[in-house]
């Protein structure tokens, strides 16, 4: 099986296209800044075309980075430009229809973005050899801080670029700070979530997941007995993390050793490495992780 990714993808092309024609339709900003300073034109229209150059380049370059990025940044930006539309001041004008398409055109990127189909051509793109890489379910539990990170930091960076347009100097230093700080933290917990995959090998099946387990997690296929889709692990421990939807459970010929992170120790009440006869996880796309856990990829 070969590990280039499919970029035929519908969900690929719909994330370049709009992306690209978000610089063609005109937007809402040139109005919205209309008439404010000099300074306050130039910061924003410098942030926002740095955010499109960037998720041009998200876009065009597939790997499990490009999708943090894009993931960062296309809600970010569909936010921006309904602020930008409803701070235009002749909202109800017939110039307000192009703004209205630019807001459109993000939003539509950003769903297509965070569809399955998506993840799984940017985790392809950084396979090895005759890997099949299969995207997992972000666990229940974490959802809610991801949205916290995530809207803390572009609530420090739209504070940075306002105390800049303001010219309040003083603010703009600490604000700045700040904001690279969030950011920082920011990329590194949220790229976590775009690592996590069940790897198909031709060796045997992997569990690649930093949230919930303490190293790679990987079995040979010969000890293998069965992969099955469930709708609880019942016995077989549970590494999804508390995700929503069906699990695919891997049964295991003889008990293999497994290191859990401190995280789901914790929520587990075990040992930070416990013997297991079969686990379960959550694929993004569950039938496609049948398909690939029940047919293995030939040897290129």
């Amino acid at each position: 099986m070969s590990t280039v990714p499919d970029t035929r993808s519908a969900p690929v092309w719909i994330v370049r296209v709009t992306w690209v024609l978000l610089a063609v339709v005109p937007g809402p900003l040139g109005d919205a800044v209309a008439d404010s300073g000099r300074t306050a034109q130039v910061v924003f229209t410098a942030a926002a075309w740095s955010l499109w150059a960037i998720g041009v380049a998200a876009s065009a370059w597939l790997s499990p980075a490009s999708l943090t990025a894009i993931r960062c940044i296309a809600p970010a930006v569909s936010i921006g430009l309904v602020v930008a539309t409803l701070a235009r001041p002749n909202l109800a004008d017939s110039a307000v229809l192009w703004p209205l398409v630019s807001v459109a055109l993000a939003v539509v990127a950003t769903f297509a973005a965070f569809l399955p189909d998506y993840a799984a051509v940017h985790a392809q793109a950084s396979a090895y050899g005759a890997e099949r890489r299969l995207p997992l379910r972000i666990p229940i539990p974490h959802v809610a801080p991801m949205l916290l990170v995530w809207t803390l930091t572009a609530g420090a960076v739209s504070g940075f670029l306002f105390s800049l347009a303001g010219e309040v100097w003083l603010l703009a230093v600490p604000s700045g700070l700040t904001a690279i700080g969030l950011a920082w933290l920011a990329a590194t917990r949220l790229h976590r979530f775009a690592r996590r995959w069940l790897v198909v090998v031709p060796a045997g099946i992997v569990v690649h997941d930093h949230v919930l387990l303490a190293e790679t997690f990987m079995v040979r296929a010969h000890a293998v007995t069965s992969v099955r889709v469930v709708d609880t692990p019942g016995e077989a421990l549970d590494l999804s993390g508390v995700a929503r939807g069906a699990l695919v459970v891997v049964s295991l010929r003889e008990a293999e050793t497994l290191a859990l992170s401190p995280y789901l120790a914790r929520m587990l009440g075990t040992l930070d490495a416990v013997h297991v006869r079969g686990y379960a996880v959550a694929p993004t796309l569950t039938g496609q992780a049948l398909a690939a856990l029940t047919k293995p990829p030939a040897t290129t």
